[in-house]
């Protein structure tokens, strides 16, 4: 098969199963729920209400319905990077933090693992099990080259959750740029904002300025944040410092008003009476019915 034609499958599937990821409107109204962090530093902020959140929708102000901790169970794909570059003490570090993050999910989550490198593997289905988790863990290897796009956007095809009130967040590990994929960057990024799966991204720099475009936007993309390393030695603190901002996100929920139903919802959202940082998904997709 081609890589154009490749391209287009996997592109076609990925869109065709995140539309139906979208809010269903029904007489015309959909409740709409909105993921978001705040952050002051490191640190979350707690304690807010409705009260501390505006929402506006295509530039409309939204009346908000409910804000709440959300403290239903996660969903975690896991999907590490295992190219060449990796070999020797960055790969060992890689999986004392990956064993402490499956070790530190709680019974009711839901995990799976996706490796890449020049090609994608699902080492491990959705499961509440930690022995397959931490098995195939234990037997990580570095080979191969980077292929992140396609990485990304084949496993926002594997939502991991095994109960529909979970919540379908992904942590994308990487130390490099994609050198390998079929799919482009703007494929897996539109991807990402088609989706309903939060995004983190955890990015391992050890050289300086190392950083990429691609990281930062498809974090944006998703909903989530760029958390970087300088070395292998601070993946395990990042982790699970990800694992803690998961665990204290706000559920923002609304009925939109006043703005089309079919295509590109922008959503942005502001805090006030309080101090802090918003991350959140930049939108939602409604597909023509």
């Amino acid at each position: 098969m081609t890589r154009v034609c490749l391209s287009a499958l996997l592109a076609a599937l990925g869109v065709a199963s995140l539309y139906a990821s979208q809010p269903t409107f029904r007489s015309g109204v959909a409740i709409v729920r909105v993921d978001a962090s705040v952050m002051d530093g490191n640190r979350p902020v707690a304690g807010l209400t409705k009260d501390n959140f505006t929402i506006t929708d295509n530039g409309i102000p939204q009346t908000l319905d409910t804000v709440s901790l959300d403290t239903v169970p996660l969903g975690l794909m896991l999907l590490l990077d295992t190219s060449e570059s990796l070999e020797g003490a960055a790969m060992r570090a890689l999986a004392g933090a990956a064993r402490g993050l499956v070790q530190s999910l709680r019974p009711d989550d839901a995990a799976a693992l996706m490796l890449f490198a020049d090609q994608v593997r699902l080492a491990v289905p959705a499961t509440r099990e930690r022995p397959a988790m931490l098995s195939a863990i234990a037997n990580l290897s570095a080979a191969g080259a980077t292929s992140i796009n396609d990485a990304v956007v084949l496993s926002l095809l594997h939502e991991p959750t095994v109960a529909p009130d979970m919540r379908p967040v992904m942590m994308v590990f990487t130390d490099g740029r994609d050198t390998a994929s079929w799919l482009t960057s703007d494929q897996a990024q539109q991807a990402a904002r088609r989706s309903r799966t939060l995004i983190h991204v955890v990015e391992l720099r050890t050289v300086a300025g190392s950083g990429t475009n691609f990281a930062r936007e498809l974090a944006r993309a998703g909903g989530g944040r760029v958390w970087s390393a300088t070395s292998a030695s601070a993946l395990r603190q990042l982790f699970g410092d990800v694992l803690n901002e998961l665990r204290a996100r706000y559920l923002i929920t609304y009925y939109p008003s006043g703005v089309t139903r079919e295509g590109w919802h922008d959503v942005k959202v502001r805090i006030k009476g309080a101090h802090g940082d918003v991350t959140a998904r930049p939108g939602y997709f409604v597909a023509t019915q």
